[in-house]
């Protein structure tokens, strides 16, 4: 019955009628009890009215009582309260508290059921007193005398019967107000939404029938033009239409998209998605076969100078050679200029490599394309040797694809494990780069710069040391060093450290001698950046030291260009007093151009050649030319790597004087370096007094 009435399968006008009537009920009923409870609560304001009238009523006949102690007197005058359920029980008192007169009322308990304690107003019984006085004549005059008191003791009882009865009484009228509401609003729902709702409902169930019959007619509905139906019904008609359409160009879609899921659209070869395809299959068959990576040198040039559209060429005639060339094998673009063959039953070098020879030279005919040929890089990898998956092939053809392109493209190379693990911590080497520009996850150590014939400090080499976190994964800070040159990131971390060098200088100048520098190196990328000049003046100003106190060392290991910003940097700073030393001169890019064209205040010579001193002939004879052309220019030379006195004494013998190596001190901390300064000085100080 329940589900009939609300039921999701009963028509919407018997649900709405259905919810309407239970809502009334429950509505009256829930009324009509809250006013028979607030009803109630009247009623016993009521009743204290009347029980404190009738014992305000029998005062001064229970004062005669009390005085006069007639029990007598005073049970008649309590028998009026008998049969009262007001009192539980009414007493006469004298002056003592003794009782003088006293009745008891049997109490008369209905059970009340649980929820009726709830509605019910609660009161417990209310006790009565008055006190009683009579007048006497005393000293010539009448005085009032207290002679005992009146105590009742009131019942509040509601009992269950006066509330169902009161509740009954109202929830007669309140239903029937409520129920001729709900009985008003359904025959308007059903006027004015369920009539013309089933109206609608029946042309749809009619039209579909007609539908298919093809024969189908647009929805109309009298009456309702205007308003939420007519919308209704034009929207249902529109929507037909549109589906309609939309599922004829859905198949047409569908059709194309079948076409066009597994096929390159500009080359008509498999895409990538057809290629993992077919490598999932021929894994699982355990059969052996070659995967070869191709990649066409230079392609992103040529689009560049010749535009995409003669790229697209260029595209479809490498696929057509290597439909030709390669006929057996399954060959897929899966990206750009890259393609991927794969060639079944080749597993030997050799046999591969003689196939893919002619590759790497293409002739192209010129008729549209502006060039008469194109080279290829060329990776290869074997299944099941080099991958037993698709990504694990894909992986070793990448790889493979990448050494051919290092070795210097339009070669053929074959994965390598060894080329895969330098990849891998290449790519170890620049997270760990680019955490440290994030975090700033570093420390600066500084070497000291000695002076041979004094023994005192004059400067400071700043070198970057990993902190602990890094060392853990086994990246040296030359290797980060190096990929920042490679990848560029140079820059942003050469801003770093100068920033930190800066810092820690700043911290310990006044303990310093007046001519200390402290040496930064920075590569030639960073030095003609953008903003280099302002991030120096910025470091300087920020921490208070002078730009005079900075030695700029330039490292030979990437090339200088040649460039106005090169120029006006360079003067900038020898205006600004910084020194600019190159570093480890003999083993880079410099040359005798260097020297003229830059100026350089100060060469340093690597140490891999005052480590041969002083029994290497070629050393000593380098050595002698650097500083004949460093007095002849005017600039200073710093020996690196001195480690042993032997060294020393070679070097202050041929008019050398500024040195760096473990031999006078490893890389110290900031905090090392200083108490070296101060132990320095302390000797030197020592030997003068002496």
């Amino acid at each position: 019955m329940i589900s009939k009435l609300f039921g999701t399968e009963a028509p919407l006008l018997r649900r709405f009628v259905a919810s309407v009537m239970l809502l009334s009920i429950i509505g009256g009923l829930v009324i009509s009890i809250v006013i028979a409870t607030a009803k109630l609560n009247h009623l016993n304001t009521e009743k204290e009215q009347a029980a404190r009238l009738q014992l305000e009523n029998i005062l001064d006949s229970a004062a005669y009582a009390a005085f006069n102690l007639d029990s007598a007197q005073g049970l008649s005058l309590l028998k009026g309260f008998e049969g009262d359920h007001l009192f539980q029980a009414v007493i006469i008192f004298d002056n003592y508290e003794d009782v003088v007169a006293s009745i008891e009322q049997p109490s008369e308990e209905e059970h009340l059921t649980g929820w009726m304690h709830y509605l019910l107003p609660v009161h417990e019984n209310f006790t009565l007193s008055y006190p009683l006085s009579f007048k006497i004549y005393r000293d010539s005059q009448f005085v009032d005398q207290h002679v005992g008191n009146l105590i009742g003791k009131v019942s509040f009882h509601t009992s269950e019967s006066e509330f169902y009865d009161l509740v009954s009484t109202i929830c007669l009228s309140t239903m029937v107000e409520v129920l001729l509401i709900a009985i008003i609003l359904s025959i308007f729902f059903h006027n004015q939404i369920g009539r013309p709702l089933t109206k609608i409902i029946h042309s749809i169930e009619k039209n579909a029938k007609l539908e298919r019959q093809k024969n189908a007619r647009p929805l109309e509905i009298n009456g309702h033009e205007n308003d939420e139906f007519g919308l209704l019904v034009n929207a249902y008609n529109n929507s037909v239409q549109q589906a309609v359409n939309y599922m004829r160009e859905l198949e047409c879609a569908k059709a194309e998209l079948k076409a066009l899921s597994e096929i390159d659209p500009l080359t008509n070869v498999s895409n990538r998605r057809a290629l993992l395809g077919e490598l999932n299959t021929l894994c699982n068959n355990e059969h052996p076969f070659a995967l070869v990576s191709l990649d066409i040198d230079y392609f992103g040039g040529y689009n560049d100078a010749n535009g995409h559209q003669a790229g697209d060429i260029l595209l479809v005639r490498f696929a057509n050679v290597l439909k030709q060339h390669l006929p057996q094998a399954s060959i897929s673009r899966t990206g750009g200029d890259e393609f991927v063959c794969i060639i079944p039953s080749l597993y030997h070098q050799q046999s591969v490599e003689d196939l893919l020879m002619p590759l790497l030279n293409i002739a192209v005919k010129e008729d549209v394309v502006s060039t008469p040929w194109l080279s290829t890089s060329i990776g290869v990898a074997f299944f099941p040797e080099n991958g037993q998956t698709p990504r694990q092939l894909l992986h070793a053809t990448d790889i493979a694809l990448y050494v051919a392109k290092e070795a210097g493209r339009r070669c053929i190379r074959f994965y390598d494990k060894d080329a895969d693990i330098a990849r891998s911590n290449r790519e170890a080497v620049r997270k760990a780069l680019q955490r440290i520009i994030e975090t700033k996850e570093f420390t600066l150590y500084y070497q000291p710069k000695v002076s041979m014939k004094t023994g005192l400090v004059t400067g400071c080499e700043a070198l970057l040391r990993l902190n602990h976190s890094e060392r853990q994964q086994s990246v040296a800070h030359v290797d980060i060093v190096e990929e920042a040159e490679r990848t560029g990131l140079i820059v942003a971390l050469g801003r770093e450290i100068m920033r930190r060098a800066f810092l820690d200088v700043s911290q310990v100048m006044e303990h310093l001698p007046d001519d200390f520098r402290f040496s930064v190196n920075v590569s030639p990328q960073q030095l003609t950046s953008e903003g280099f000049i302002a991030e120096l003046l910025s470091c300087s100003e920020d921490n208070d030291v002078p730009l005079q106190s900075l030695d700029i060392e330039i490292t030979e290991s990437s090339q200088m260009i040649n460039t106005d910003s090169t120029y006006k940097v360079r003067n900038w700073l020898k205006n600004a007093g910084v020194t600019v030393s190159l570093d480890d001169f003999g083993t880079g890019f410099a040359s005798l151009e260097y020297l003229l064209t830059y100026g350089f205040d100060q060469i340093k010579i690597d140490r891999q050649f005052t480590q041969v001193l002083p029994g290497d002939d070629d050393a000593k004879a380098i050595f002698n030319v650097v500083k004949y052309l460093a007095d002849k220019l005017d600039m200073a030379v710093i020996a690196e790597g001195v480690e042993t006195l032997d060294q020393e004494t070679y070097l202050l013998n041929q008019g050398f004087e500024l040195a760096q190596g473990y031999f006078y001190a490893k890389p110290l901390t900031i905090e090392d370096f200083m108490r070296f300064v101060a132990s320095r000085q302390a000797k030197h100080s020592s030997c003068l007094d002496s």
